[in-house]
């Protein structure tokens, strides 16, 4: 394994996270909205952000992600480069987008059990107002002592997120490798190709499983709850009913707009640091 590999992404990971996290927090509240009637839009979801809690209220529940997004990246960006030499050197896969799929699939899966209770807190900060949670460690308390599975409870979602986090990251590097790849051969310098290949491959990694991060969202926005948690297929049946299948997609834009230039920040920060 290459450290350097793991030091860059722990890097770019922060960068990446400062960047992206009031758009995320605007998806955040739109896909726990239930009846999506509250906010009918990004921008009124917004409005309404602002409106609860001032400018800082789209900073709610950062301060978990960038430390765990710093050792997400770290693992992502390490695994996939462990994983891309295995392929190629032991299993004896050609270079291609095969081979960064499922370099990235591995990376994704990795991160799957450090992502889940860190979404989780995140998510509760996010949907709450300002006279919620006063903090991360509030939260995670909140929920186990109200969730029916205990400590447990803080794996709530687990499943569409390891589901999501496998395709999506799969999605994420083969994307990149080949767009980086593409704008090169068109004459593009390594600072643009980078920009928009990191972009792209964000954008194509949230749209690959969106849906499933929308049900992780769902399930962990209800985590504090004394009901008997709905399961994710349960989830996924109400929102059809309620709000069709393009429920399945509500606060996508943000979601996109945010993609690109988180993205871009990390992929451009991660190069950066390997020189």
């Amino acid at each position: 394994m290459d450290l350097r590999e793991f030091f860059a992404g722990s890097i770019a990971g922060c960068a990446g996270q400062i960047i992206g996290h009031p758009l995320d927090t605007v998806k955040v509240r739109m896909q726990a909205d239930a009846g999506g009637v509250r906010d009918a839009g990004a921008i009124r979801c917004a409005v309404r952000t602002f409106a609860e809690g001032g400018a800082l209220a789209f900073f709610r529940g950062m301060s978990i992600p960038i430390l765990f997004k710093s050792v997400e990246q770290c693992v992502a960006f390490g695994v996939r480069g462990w994983a891309d030499r295995f392929l190629g050197e032991v299993i004896g896969l050609d270079s291609g987008r095969v081979r960064s799929g499922l370099a990235g699939a591995t990376a994704g899966a990795s991160t799957a059990a450090l992502l889940t209770p860190v979404y989780l807190i995140k998510v509760q900060l996010q949907v709450t107002s300002r006279e919620g949670l006063k903090g991360p460690f509030a939260a995670a308390y909140q929920i186990i002592t109200k969730s029916p599975r205990g400590i447990l409870g803080l794996y709530t979602g687990a499943t569409p997120i390891l589901l999501g986090t496998t395709i999506g990251y799969a999605f994420r590097f083969a994307t990149y490798d080949h767009i980086v790849k593409y704008t090169k051969d068109l004459g593009a310098n390594n600072t643009m190709a980078t920009i928009l290949g990191g972009g792209l491959a964000g954008m194509a990694t949230w749209a690959s499983h969106y849906p499933l991060d929308l049900l992780s969202a769902r399930m962990q926005a209800a985590a504090s709850s004394k009901d008997p948690p709905m399961k994710m297929l349960g989830h996924f049946r109400q929102i059809l009913v309620q709000q069709g299948l393009s429920g399945l997609f509500r606060g996508i834009g943000p979601c996109l707009l945010r993609a690109f230039p988180v993205n871009a920040t990390i992929f451009l920060t991660y190069e950066l640091c390997m020189k």
